[in-house]
């Protein structure tokens, strides 16, 4: 039987691993961006009136948790995607072209949250989030804080298009989902600490915190273009034969 459904089968727990240390470093140094971008948002969601501190705590953690909820919903979609690029053979590819596509932006300063949420196609439905995020913020009481992180996760960023682009460059539903809810969790830290009062970083700070963004997009592309180039993947999938010759992993 063909070496390389040992590979898949036994070793794809590793590479799936190894894609979800990727997303929650890529997490946890791209939310520096958040910092900087999503900060008041993250506070004004987070802090409610009379509250305590215990409190404010628990509600900025249900915040957080509710974006990272919202992105595996996200990763759901894109794994699912990348499982059909898988059986079709074109994922190597696909990770390929989409590192070659940071890596351009990254040369050409092109604003991944400019260049996505203006295009004519996405700009409906982005217009159409704000002005319920507007709405929510203005009734933000009502709002349990777990209903506004997940509403904030659908907001245009370019630190989560970047994170999409590695949920679908895994090839598989499993690794979508997984990559997505590391991501999540890698910018947790930084925003927890923002939200509780536990960090406090002055504007200047935060601003500065922005220019971050195109250096992780560029490391994150080149991570993607190795990815396609170096890790092999089976040119088919012989399910037949698998199950006449079940693989035992030692």
């Amino acid at each position: 039987m063909d070496d390389r459904w040992n590979d898949i089968i036994c070793g794809g727990t590793n590479i799936y691993q190894l894609m979800w240390y990727v997303a929650f470093t890529l997490g946890l140094f791209g939310s520096l961006h958040c910092v900087g971008m999503c900060g008041p948002l993250a506070i004004a969601f987070s802090n409610r009136e009379n509250n305590t501190k215990s409190q404010n705590v628990i509600s900025a953690l249900s915040y957080n948790l509710g974006r990272t909820f919202t992105y595996s919903l996200l990763g759901l979609f894109f794994g699912t995607l990348g499982s059909f690029l898988f059986i079709a053979n074109l994922q190597k590819v696909i990770s390929i072209i989409l590192g070659v596509l940071l890596i351009i932006s990254f040369l050409f300063t092109i604003d991944l949250d400019h260049a996505i949420s203006n295009h004519r196609i996405f700009h409906s439905y982005y217009s159409r989030i704000r002005s319920l995020i507007g709405k929510m913020m203005q009734k933000s009481q009502k709002y349990h804080p777990f209903q506004l992180g997940m509403a904030n996760g659908l907001l245009p960023c370019g630190l989560v298009y970047l994170a999409l682009a590695g949920a679908l460059a895994t090839g598989s539903i499993f690794g979508g989902v997984g990559f997505m809810i590391s991501f999540g969790l890698g910018t947790l830290p930084m925003l927890f600490a923002l939200t509780t009062g536990i960090g406090f970083f002055p504007v200047s700070i935060r601003k500065g915190f922005r220019k971050v963004l195109p250096f992780v997009t560029l490391a994150f592309g080149c991570f993607l273009v190795y990815r396609g180039v170096m890790v092999d993947m089976p040119t088919e999938l012989d399910f037949w034969e698998a199950v006449r010759n079940p693989i035992l992993c030692h």
